[in-house]
């Protein structure tokens, strides 16, 4: 029997309980699997977290010896919640209070494992390595911490007797005219992109300051997918987190590109956008973060500059400044 043996809780439970409120107590379901079945572990919101710097270990109670499955990883990505959820809701409090902790989206990473043959039958757990950053917490007044090291966290998994069988790879769907639509779990894992977040640190003890626009202007030379081209509004995407229903920004982005600068714009209708906000990432559809590619020269955006204005449209000069704000490079590059 083809099996997805998922040791995710709902959703609800994990994203919130664990991403949300920085609970690092994980409740697997379920909790056993064959070797051979295909599972997938839900292990905390991490930020470029990719195969080459993750390992995975299963270490049978048994023996107490710890097996590197790494190679047995088909993929990981990011689980985000629907945004009518309750994960999206400030009425609900471990969300609210989570938002409080970490200040991003609601999202699991999610690590899916073909289970190798042979292992010892009975109850282990699972461990993993990676070094991928791991989430900071922004916290707020009244907040306490310090997050959970994920690296330290085990989740119970029993290996059942009998031997499964790994789910299909590539999925296989069946649309509504009765053909079939092949699926790769690969096509999930993070694109190319250029992640620009704001800082961890509230250094200037500006938590209760807010905006009615936060204007950035980033240098972003690349080149498209034939090394000759400068890249145009259409070779990238611009993606922005959503936190607006926790700070009553009813914020909105707008963006331009010419090929050499690129101009975001966070806009507050209600004048409660916070420096946190601004979280968004440039997604190399069709270019790279390159101004060369023989030899290849990776050209990193920069951020020259921000600007903070009223709700009125004045600038104000209290805010982090281009050099609070982080720009990291990573993702998988799919032409």
């Amino acid at each position: 029997m083809k099996s997805l043996s998922i040791l995710l809780n709902t959703f609800k439970l994990v994203a919130v309980a664990l991403i949300l409120t920085g609970c690092a107590a994980l409740q697997p379901f379920p909790q056993a699997a064959r070797s051979g079945d295909t599972i997938a572990l839900g292990v905390g919101p991490l930020v470029d977290v990719k195969k080459p710097n993750t390992k995975v270990y299963f270490t049978s109670d048994a023996d107490g010896v710890p097996r590197n499955i790494t190679t047995s990883v088909r993929s990981i990505f990011n689980l985000y919640a629907d945004r009518t959820s309750l994960a999206y809701s400030p009425n609900y409090g471990y969300v609210d209070a989570g938002h409080k902790y970490i200040h991003h989206e609601p999202w699991e990473t999610v690590i899916v494992i073909d289970l190798p043959l042979g292992l010892p039958v009975g109850p282990g757990h699972i461990t993993y390595q990676t070094t991928a950053s791991q989430p900071t917490a922004l916290l707020e007044p009244g907040v306490t911490g310090p997050y959970p090291d994920l690296n330290t966290l085990s989740l119970p998994l029993e290996i059942l007797p009998g031997t499964g069988t790994e789910a299909p790879s590539p999925f296989e769907y069946a649309l509504s005219s009765g053909a079939k639509l092949t699926g790769d779990l690969n096509a999930l894992t993070p694109q190319r992109q250029a992640l620009i977040s704001p800082p961890v640190e509230d250094t200037g003890s500006i938590w209760g300051s807010t905006y009615g626009a936060i204007e950035f202007s980033i240098s972003l030379p690349m080149l498209d997918n034939d090394c000759v081209s400068s890249a145009t509004e259409d070779s990238i995407r611009v993606v922005a987190q959503d936190v607006s229903n926790f700070t009553k920004s009813k914020a909105t982005m707008a963006w331009a590109y010419d090929g050499a600068v690129l101009k975001v714009m966070f806009i507050s209708s209600s004048g409660n956008l916070r420096y946190f906000e601004p979280r968004f990432s440039v997604i190399a559809e069709t270019a790279d973060f390159i101004t060369a590619c023989d030899p290849l020269t990776v050209t990193p955006p920069t951020v020259d500059s921000v600007k903070y204005y009223d709700i009125n449209g004045v600038e104000i000069f209290t805010g982090p400044v281009t050099t609070d704000y982080n720009v990291k490079l990573f993702g998988r590059y799919v032409l």
